[in-house]
């Protein structure tokens, strides 16, 4: 038999100047513990987004505007990171996404409980269960094969490909609001935090030279940027001012219902 290996650790050629000790001491503190500790940190309270919309829903008893197919797949990527923290012994990584296993699925189980569409509840049904179907073989493989490094891939792989679903829904605010020249649907301060938190995880992706880490989060700090960007260059439309802008135009209206003149 004949087994392939991948190497998918990041390979930097060495700088052209020696650090002191204590210069290199300091930049593994802050790359290696103090990076992934605030990771950690807005990792979680990224996790609370969705908290107030689910929360709002369940006291109308009715999902309104919100889109619940995201669930299953914040479910599924935190589930994924948790074990991939398993197969490399990542505390960090584990303490980041526990809570987003805990929230996503109660995000989910409130959707799938005020969703009256049966086709959406199929959906949701069809990918949570294919999800965890497939964590749980992938995880189970991987655990059982004799070379750890190729079963690591595996899982790191899956959960980047997770990831890369998740990044189609900032792309679809961001057509909305390049469209409308209309920011509003951005938060804030969720966008900062975004920023902060991959741009922390990316650094520790690189310092422990770990692709599946850095990789996608690269990309999440991309997409943070362009939200600052869309922030800074296209204004929140005020709510009024959105309801004046959607209004009939009253001339119009008595226009409609005039008489004709004899």
């Amino acid at each position: 038999d004949i087994w392939f290996q991948f190497d998918c650790t990041l390979h930097f050629n060495q700088p052209s100047f020696a650090m002191s000790d204590a210069e290199e001491s300091l930049k593994d503190l802050l790359t290696t513990k103090i990076a992934p500790v605030l990771g950690v940190f807005t990792s979680e309270f990224l996790a609370l987004g969705p908290l107030s919309a689910v929360l709002a829903c369940r006291k109308s008893k009715s999902l309104g505007e919100l889109n619940p197919l995201i669930f299953p797949l914040l479910f599924g990527n935190s589930v994924g990171w948790v074990i991939y923290s398993s197969a490399t012994l990542n505390p960090y990584v584990f303490a980041g996404n526990a809570g987003g296993v805990v929230l996503s699925l109660f995000y989910l189980l409130s959707a799938y409980s005020l969703t009256t569409c049966s086709a959406t509840k199929s959906r949701l049904e069809i990918i949570t269960l294919f999800l965890l179907a497939l964590w749980c073989g992938v995880g189970f493989a991987a655990a059982m094969m004799e070379n750890k490094a190729l079963g690591v891939n595996i899982i790191g792989f899956l959960g980047n490909a997770v990831v890369f679903l998740l990044f189609a829904s900032p792309l679809l605010t961001f057509s909305k609001v390049i469209s409308t020249k209309d920011s509003s649907s951005i938060n804030r301060p969720f966008a900062y935090c975004q920023v902060l938190n991959c741009a922390t995880w990316f650094a520790y992706g690189l310092a422990i030279s770990d692709v599946y880490i850095a990789l996608p989060n690269f990309v999440g700090l991309l997409l943070g940027l362009a939200q600052i960007a869309l922030i800074l260059f296209c204004r929140a439309v005020p709510p009024e001012e959105q309801l004046l802008s959607a209004a009939p135009d009253p001339s119009s209206l008595y226009a409609k219902f005039e008489r004709p003149s004899a």
